[in-house]
């Protein structure tokens, strides 16, 4: 049925995956949801859910038991789902170490991923995905062989089949009690945006609402007009790419879509890191009732403005952690120091899983966390020099075609990218990457850095 990969999954499969978990009032994504079965469970214990399905009739299927978030789950991004408690998972047994990785890669701190796939898959380490995936369990979670738990399933396979739990620790960053509560605020001011732009942004926002409950207003008008000719039951629905669209949903969407023009109108592009795209997601997720006002705008960003460092040093160390920690080649012994435990970002280092090949052979650049975290890296350089922000200097901002390695420059870097999906970066200027180590030393407490 549908596809190679459609194996839905058996109720005393998704009771052993979730033993031990409270689920309800839980955010969770599934991301290939398939005709429903792990959804119907999660409803069952009062979960909010989200899911992705890539097959059209099943993706209907899915669409009308949990909020619609894409079709490919390899295309969701953090910032969409910074606002999860859980992702619970049973992707395509052909490729489950990459669905595995990437929901690793999106999840927020302190979201925990429960996933099947094939026993196998975790067993026989042939490719980076199952090795990166091994790593993966082995630092931050579990694995377990169900046994060929498929073999009397409403699709049989006698696989069998792994069970992985993943905990990524921490908590989620939010900006907190801040704003104002206050509804009706059109009155004259000033503020770091123009006052008519805000105000703008406010009506279109307000009146696209009203118009949403015109419509369900008119459903129930046309009810009562032709009820009593015995036409009756007539209803009107918001959809948006032939999915169904509550007004809860539609909030949230043009709540995220009017602050992302919020910051585009005040060129505040140095300050799109990853690390706030997610807190506005998870902000509008699970702050729904924070109105969106002017005078909440000035306060947004006001916000940002003033933790503007904070964040940026936040940036810097989840940087030098992600490029660090697990890549040796990334690292930079420093002769001198008393211990081997205090290392560098390496003035030249590599990005994994960050290429990948075009429909004609070109190099096309993945937007995950390698591209993103060098952006944010690139953001923090200008932060700690005082150099102008600029987007359009970006080699993979252009329109010609990159070509595989092949040096270009990138702002403070050249990088040149490989078709097993690697990009070499290094430094073009030696003080800036001291002046970056140096910072990464001072916010961890490690010796200064005197540069060899």
């Amino acid at each position: 049925m549908f596809n190679k990969d459609f194996y839905p999954t058996p109720r005393e499969v998704i009771e052993r995956m979730v033993l031990g978990h409270d689920l309800k009032g839980k955010h969770i994504l599934e991301p290939s949801a398939g005709k429903g079965n792990i959804l119907d469970f999660l409803n069952e214990q009062g979960a909010n859910t989200m899911c992705c399905e890539k097959e059209p009739e099943l993706a209907k299927i899915s669409a009308s038991k949990a909020r619609f978030l894409k079709d490919d789950f390899l295309n969701v991004q953090p910032e969409e789902v910074s606002h999860l408690d859980y992702i619970i998972m049973n992707p395509p047994f052909s490729a489950d170490e990459k669905h595995i990785i990437h929901a690793w890669d999106i999840a927020p701190k302190g979201c925990t991923i429960i996933s099947l796939c094939n026993w196998d898959t975790i067993g026989n380490s042939y490719s980076s995905y199952r090795r990166s995936l091994k790593h993966r369990i082995k630092e931050s979670g579990q694995k377990e062989n169900l046994g060929d738990v498929f073999s009397q399933s409403e699709r049989k396979t006698g696989v069998e089949i792994g069970l992985i739990t993943l905990y990524k620790v921490g908590s989620k960053h939010s900006f907190g009690d801040y704003f104002d509560m206050e509804e009706d605020e059109f009155q004259d001011g000033e503020g770091l945006m123009s006052y008519n732009a805000v105000r703008d942004v406010v009506e279109r926002y307000v009146g696209s609402i009203k118009l949403y409950d015109d419509v369900l207003e008119n459903a129930v008008k046309m009810n009562q007009l032709s009820g009593v000719l015995g036409v009756n039951s007539i209803a009107f629905a918001c959809t948006q790419k032939d999915k169904p669209l509550i007004k809860e949903e539609f909030i949230k969407g043009l709540q995220k879509s009017s602050w992302k023009w919020v910051f585009h109108k005040m060129n505040m592009g140095k300050f799109m890191t990853k690390n706030l795209k997610e807190e506005l997601n998870n902000f509008v997720e699970t702050q729904q009732n924070v109105p969106f006002t002017m005078k909440n705008i000035y306060k947004m960003i006001d916000l940002v403005f003033q933790t503007h460092g904070q964040r940026m040093d936040r940036a810097i160390i989840e940087i030098f952690d992600k490029l660090t920690h697990h890549y040796h080649e990334n690292r930079y012994n420093l002769e001198g120091w008393k211990t081997n435990s205090h290392y560098l970002v390496n003035k030249k280092f590599i990005l994994n899983s960050t290429t990948e090949v075009g429909w004609n052979g070109e190099m096309k650049i993945r937007y995950n966390w390698g591209a993103e975290q060098l952006d944010d890296m690139i953001k923090a350089i200008c932060y700690l020099t005082g150099e102008k922000y600029d987007q359009s200097l970006y080699v993979w901002s252009h329109k010609k075609p990159l070509e595989w390695g092949k040096w270009f420059d990138y702002m403070f870097f050249e990088i040149k990218g490989f078709k097993k999906g690697t990009v070499h970066c290094k430094f073009k200027d030696d003080k800036v990457w001291e002046l970056f180590n140096r910072r990464v030393a001072e916010i961890k407490g490690y010796p200064l850095p005197e540069m060899v």
